[in-house]
């Protein structure tokens, strides 16, 4: 049975690099489905594509991840692929793959990508996507590859790692970060709703929040709407972390955030409730 691809990258949908991958998968074999997750990544942000990958891979079909996040292309770093109980997963060896594998519960295998019958020969060395990536993915996918084929098996040790920074709890403070910023400007934190029932906070809060340089006081919400439009608020978004928001506008711009910009919310006569 001929296995679904999904792809995600960086490429966005202006110079036909999304085009031109997909196009290379059904040479070598017409019949194979594509899944596009998103190629609206920024560029060459690698922590980014990790998280969408993390969230991604548990509602995407079984099969093959192709991602292509990769400020390193043409240089040592080794094209790989990786197998898990999910499926197999392709690309670079940055990070960019990792919490997709934990999420399904982690690599089994990982190979490197170097049987010749199945690279593009090119003088260029900047379109792995094109000329590695795809082949070996379309291969796989169609069975017309052995996963123990692709190349040398590496050690799973070695591989590069991302990983989701901690919070740092106190009597006083929790201090964490900004870890994504979707496309409606809400911004998600590595604060986890636990964290704060843990303080004694729940929903109908007002909490003391410093966002990098800007000190406010929000409210715990439990939706994408708070009392006054304009006002920023928190909410446990659909991916169960706590995220905040602007009703109908954007707390990035508002605030000037960004991914990594640094959170503190205030434990010490921190909470006004809401009448």
């Amino acid at each position: 049975m001929k296995k679904i691809i999904s792809f995600a990258s960086d490429f966005g949908l202006n110079d036909g690099s999304v085009g031109v991958v997909k196009g290379v998968i059904n040479r070598v074999d017409p019949e194979i489905k594509v899944n596009d997750i998103s190629h609206g990544i920024p560029a060459q942000n690698i922590k980014y594509g990790s998280l969408l990958l993390m969230r991604a891979i548990q509602y995407i079909p079984q099969g093959v991840l192709l991602a292509v996040v990769d400020p390193g292309v043409g240089t040592e770093r080794n094209p790989i692929a990786i197998t898990t109980d999910w499926g197999v997963m392709i690309g670079p060896d940055n990070g960019l793959l990792n919490l997709a594998c934990a999420t399904v519960g982690g690599a089994k295998q990982a190979f490197a990508l170097e049987n010749e019958d199945w690279i593009i020969p090119h003088e260029g060395k900047t379109f792995h996507a094109r000329d590695i990536f795809s082949p070996f993915a379309a291969a796989y996918a169609s069975n017309q590859l052995k996963i123990e084929d692709f190349g040398k098996e590496l050690n799973l040790e070695d591989l590069k790692q991302y990983l989701i920074p901690l919070t740092d709890i106190s009597d006083k403070e929790i201090k964490g970060e900004v870890l994504y910023v979707d496309h409606f400007g809400n911004c998600q934190t590595n604060i986890s709703p636990e964290e704060l029932k843990e303080k004694n906070f729940q929903v109908g809060d007002v909490i003391n929040l410093t966002i990098d340089n800007h000190e406010l006081k929000v409210k715990w919400c439990e939706a994408y709407e708070n009392d006054n439009e304009r006002d920023i608020g928190i909410v446990v978004d659909s991916w169960g972390m706590v995220s905040f928001f602007v009703s109908n506008g954007n707390a990035s711009q508002l605030l000037d955030c960004k991914d990594s910009s640094k959170v503190k919310i205030k434990i010490e006569n921190s909470k006004l409730k809401v009448r």
